[in-house]
């Protein structure tokens, strides 16, 4: 089926509540960019491009440039039965761009699978639909960290990710009082996204073994560039580290497993250019010996989903992070995956299972 066009869609959409972390800082709105490609049959497929300035070096701005311009030349005129050499040319259309090629790259998995007539997890070699996630608590006060967590426990979820990263003293309070609050059985994740230093890192990751605090792992607690540090953190502590920011193309996964700096690799659609990127940084992962985390940042169904059907086609994948949609006040989009508590369920319709996105609502009078 010939691709005839590229199509943006831009949607400021508020949250159900502030979202706190130490790269991000406090934001109440995610900024959606959604692509749509327009084949000749008058059907289309779906992508989503997510910028993270701190992470791809990319903007919102930047994003909808990237993909009215190099990006929509790499795909228009092509066929979407070409997937891998399609890939191959968004990939060498534009550097870097992670986010603005995972849109395209989303879209053009979406394209292939309906063509195939069957889910995207399906056509990726996954035989389940169904997966449970963690989900985040955003950075706050003990006291508030402690009230959100007892929250989500009584929704049915049983794995938490706490952001951290701010002074340790503070930190370990936080972790304590959610651990306290939500007693012994729940997994309880921390991600410090490059709050602290080596030495830092070892001290509070110690000081919580010590306490008993029970953490799961520990997820990018040096500058992403610190491969060293982040070794050096690796061998002084018992909880497992994750390397996320510091892992962006197959290369940096490379390079992380060549130094030994961590026992997880995180994996996002939008920091690595797509499903198929990650589908290269889980090889590696796996000839490695290791296993994989997949998360996510502000994203609709549309990522998720895509996400999603990787975690349901490679057992590598041992940790999911796909909480996203269950942040957004009211999606755009119709169709992809579903929640039940935690429980993320993928559609069984062809592709990504997305209709398509509702129309900008029109300004209250």
């Amino acid at each position: 089926m010939r691709i005839t066009d590229l199509v943006v869609h831009h949607r400021q959409v508020p949250l159900r509540m502030p979202y706190s972390s130490v790269i991000r800082g406090t934001v109440d709105e995610a900024h959606v960019t959604l692509v749509e490609l327009v084949l000749e049959d008058g059907s289309s497929a779906w992508g989503e491009a997510v910028s993270m300035p701190a992470v791809t070096g990319e903007t919102p701005g930047s994003v909808v440039a990237a993909l009215n311009g190099p990006l929509r030349a790499a795909v228009v005129g092509r066929h979407t039965e070409n997937l891998e050499e399609t890939c191959d040319r968004v990939e060498r259309s534009i550097l870097g761009n992670g986010g603005a090629k995972a849109g395209v790259d989303i879209a053009l998995h979406d394209a292939f699978a309906r063509g195939l007539g069957t889910p995207l997890y399906r056509a990726l070699g996954g035989g389940h639909g169904t997966m449970e996630t963690s989900i985040t608590v955003g950075l706050g006060t003990p006291d508030e960290m402690a009230l959100r967590a007892t929250e989500l426990v009584k929704d049915g979820f049983t794995a938490l990710k706490l952001k951290v990263g701010h002074a340790i003293a503070h930190d370990v309070q936080r972790v304590e009082a959610v651990r306290q609050a939500v007693g012994p059985d729940i997994r309880l994740r921390l991600d410090a996204n490059q709050g602290w230093t080596a030495k830092e890192s070892v001290h509070a990751v110690r000081l919580l073994e010590d306490r008993g605090a029970d953490i799961e792992l520990i997820e990018q607690p040096v500058s992403a560039r610190d491969l060293r540090g982040l070794r050096f953190v690796r061998e002084r502590v018992s909880t497992p580290v994750v390397a996320d920011e510091s892992v962006l193309t197959p290369q940096d996964a490379l390079e992380v497993v060549r130094q030994e700096a961590a026992d997880v690799l995180s994996i996002k659609v939008q920091k690595s250019g797509g499903v198929r990127g990650v589908l290269r940084i889980i090889a590696i992962a796996e000839a490695a010996g290791l296993t994989c985390m997949i998360g996510c940042s502000l994203e609709t169904e549309i990522s998720i989903t895509a996400a999603a059907s990787v975690v349901a086609a490679r057992t590598a994948v041992t940790h999911v992070d796909l909480d996203a949609p269950l942040w957004l006040g009211a999606s755009p989009v119709r169709g992809g995956v579903s929640y039940r508590g935690p429980v993320l369920e993928l559609p069984d319709a062809p592709g990504l299972g997305v209709a398509g996105v509702l129309p900008v609502p029109e300004p209250s009078a």
